[in-house]
């Protein structure tokens, strides 16, 4: 399989000064973060930990490791990976057997003028005036982009539940003359964007994948923001990222109540694992099992933590289901039936792989 051909790809690991980098290590190594590279290291390397003594060495055997097949050797061997949805950068090879493309909505590209001109210039287009032109162009791109293989787009939560066209209008107006938005204008214009991206996607038959929680100020990316415009847009099928961490009942409430909402767990099992089995736990009971997806990480660079990070998500669901087997409420032939419908049936039939 050819090395993927862009900046991230071509990453090697940095021989860094150790004792700058040895603090933040001894902090965070025994948490949930850290433990897929462990894992990773283990596996691939025999390295129990990262310490002084071995850092020297692992980082040649990383780098030599770091080369053509790559992606085949983590994810087809060591994973049992069919397909993977990559999620950043331009869209993979249409003739490349592993991967298939996520590609940031036309909502995500509005951040400079020189992000819109590209948008536009992609179908032929000028920089666009009016909100009307907007969504012409970004209805375009959109289809562009899916007869070039791309599977899914990618958004976010907002604040913004429900968009002020005149604010949206204002915002783009700055935009397009190359100054920057009021900031309050701006998240009208991405909410508003977002609407078309939605349905643009329910025409194509593509779905939305929304990242919610986790990040640094995560009540910019409450779950709970999504009610009024998944609500609104019942015809597009609406991957929720992230269990909503730290919301995760409400997550589940949001899957559980809307037709058009499925639940999916990439990043969850080490952001917090705990949690997570307790999640699930109740998701199994709240949530239909055809709506929950087990697993995706999220990596950019050295791919051998998603080695790592599927171990945990193996672990993470054993246990769940095991509490359901040891109390009796379900067989060990049910529960393996669930768990290959979480990590494998469900995504397929979804992402209509």
């Amino acid at each position: 399989m050819p090395f993927p051909r862009d900046a991230w790809a071509a990453f090697h690991c940095i021989d860094d000064d150790w004792d700058a980098f040895a603090p933040y290590w001894e902090a965070v190594k025994h948490g949930s973060y850290a433990r897929p590279l462990r894992i990773a290291l283990q596996t691939f390397y025999g390295a129990d930990d990262l310490t002084q003594a071995n850092y020297r060495e692992l980082v040649e055997r990383i780098n030599a490791n770091n080369s053509p097949g790559i992606y085949r050797r983590i994810f087809v061997e060591a994973c049992g990976i069919e397909r993977a949805i990559r999620c950043a950068g331009d869209l993979p090879d249409p003739d490349d057997p592993l991967l298939v493309g996520n590609v940031s909505a036309p909502d995500r590209r509005l951040d400079t003028r020189e992000l819109l001109e590209a948008m536009a210039a992609a179908v032929g287009a000028e920089v666009p005036a009016q909100l009307d032109e907007l969504a012409h162009i970004a209805r375009r791109w959109m289809a562009l982009q899916v007869e070039r293989g791309a599977i899914q787009f990618k958004s976010f939560a907002m604040r913004v539940e429900t968009p002020d066209p005149a604010l949206a209008q204002d915002a783009l107006a700055a935009l397009a003359s190359g100054a920057v938005p009021a900031s309050r204008a701006a998240e009208h214009l991405r909410s508003w964007t977002r609407e078309v991206t939605a349905s643009m996607c329910a025409e194509l038959g593509v779905p939305l994948a929304l990242h919610t929680g986790v990040w640094t100020d995560y009540r910019t990316v409450e779950v709970t923001d999504l009610i009024g415009f998944i609500m609104r847009n019942p015809d597009t099928r609406m991957d929720i990222y992230h269990l909503g961490i730290p919301h995760v009942r409400d997550a589940m409430q949001i899957v559980k109540n809307f037709p058009n909402a499925y639940m999916n767990l990439c990043w969850a099992h080490i952001v917090a694992p705990d949690m997570l089995v307790q999640s699930l736990k109740e998701a199994i009971d709240m949530v239909p099992l055809n709506k929950v997806f087990a697993f995706g990480a999220d990596y950019v660079l050295f791919i051998e933590k998603v080695y790592g990070h599927l171990w945990m998500a193996r672990e993470n669901i054993a246990i769940a289901l095991g509490d359901r087997v040891d109390r009796q409420l379900m067989g060990l032939d049910e529960a393996r039936a669930i768990q290959r419908a979480w990590f494998y049936d469900n995504p397929k039939a979804f992402y209509r792989l």
